[in-house]
């Protein structure tokens, strides 16, 4: 079944069988009727594409979901929820377990193994990402999205990924919903119109595949735009190198004043008081240099009378000039070496022979007589 009433959203339903031949529960239906009557040309408008009621390939059967929700910038998967018993109240999401509203489990019908409808709607995404992991547009975040659709007065918690991260939770009420997908069509572009054909392939769906120019009009571009381009990070500017002193110069250091002492007998320093800065004529002229010394008058000459000589000044150890100590050098140059006297050695050396010979013979006579 095709729908496009007042020229809003493509809805497309694929049919069932038996006593639900159209495929649509009364809460499917309320979500159909809300998604294709946002007209065109108005705030309400939000294009795209609806697949309601598809099986989805998984590992080695199909996995049942209500509905996939094609944006140009995204992809949600369905799961709507209707009550079976008006309940009214806020809805309580826990972490485990049913959802509950005021404290009662909330009337809705789960699947078997599966304790909330978060859980279910996630083996459905779970399910996308594995069927379309082959598309461009299949590799980007594929978000679950529940719509509840009670019959009485049910408020939800306020922010969003209520029943976990990527998981949104709407009421069937035009103003919900549109909030929800308002936030999703604030998203870079992710699907082409080739990659939404596609998904339809995939699905084994090219019977409620639309034609090129119904996505185009929808908003699917034909390409996308390639990413921004990084900024460049800004150029450093180059440290200059410290300037080191001139060799023999004393770096310049200021003197610290110190102040007298407080009650506390710890004088502090003054602040230091800031150099002016030479003016240029200050730094060109040159140092000014003492006058010269006027010479010394010449001393008058001691007149001495005849006969008499003038006394030796005294000498003191002070005045008299230092002996020069004499170098400690080397050997001479050209010095003759010492020479060993060898002969007169060995001549000694044969005398204490001789002589020991001789004692030794002397005691021998003595001792035989």
């Amino acid at each position: 079944m095709c729908t496009r009433e007042g020229d809003g959203m493509l809805v497309r339903v694929q049919p069932g069988t038996g006593s639900a031949a159209h495929g649509l529960s009364g809460a499917e239906a309320k979500v159909h009727d809300l998604l294709a009557g946002w007209a065109h040309g108005t705030d309400y408008a939000i294009g795209g594409l609806a697949l309601l009621n598809v099986n989805i390939p998984d590992k080695r059967s199909t996995r049942q979901v209500d509905g996939l929700l094609f944006l140009p910038t995204g992809l949600a998967v369905l799961e709507v929820k209707g009550f079976t018993t008006p309940q009214t109240g806020t809805l309580v999401i826990p972490p485990n377990g049913p959802w509950l509203v005021d404290g009662q489990p909330a009337a809705i019908h789960t699947l078997a193994g599966l304790p909330n409808p978060g859980e279910q709607v996630k083996a459905g995404v779970y399910a996308a990402k594995s069927a379309f992991a082959g598309i461009p547009g299949g590799k980007g975040f594929i978000r679950g999205l529940v719509v509840l659709a009670p019959t009485g007065k049910l408020r939800l918690p306020p922010g969003k990924d209520l029943a976990g991260p990527g998981v949104d939770v709407a009421l069937a009420t035009p103003t919900s919903l549109r909030k929800v997908l308002h936030r999703y069509r604030a998203q870079p572009l992710a699907w082409t119109v080739d990659d939404v054909l596609a998904a339809c392939t995939a699905l084994a769906l090219t019977e409620l595949a639309p034609g090129r120019a119904d996505l185009l009009t929808e908003g699917f571009p034909e390409h996308l735009p390639p990413p921004p381009d990084r900024p460049e990070p800004p150029i450093k500017a180059p440290i200059p190198p410290p300037v080191e002193p001139a060799l023999g110069s004393a770096p310049h250091r200021e003197p610290i004043v110190r102040r007298p002492a407080s009650a506390g007998g710890r004088s502090a320093p003054h602040p230091r008081r800031p150099v002016p800065a030479a003016t240029p004529a200050a730094r060109t002229a040159p140092a000014s240099t003492p006058p010269p010394k006027a010479p010394a008058p010449p001393r008058r000459a001691r007149q001495v009378p005849a006969g008499h000589s003038l006394p030796r000044p005294k000498t003191t150890s002070s005045s008299r000039p230092a002996a020069r100590p004499r170098p400690v050098t080397e050997a001479r140059a050209g010095a003759r070496p010492r020479r060993i006297p060898w002969g007169l050695i060995v001549a000694l050396a044969l005398i204490c022979a001789v002589g020991i010979t001789a004692a030794v013979l002397v005691g021998h006579a003595f001792h035989g007589s």
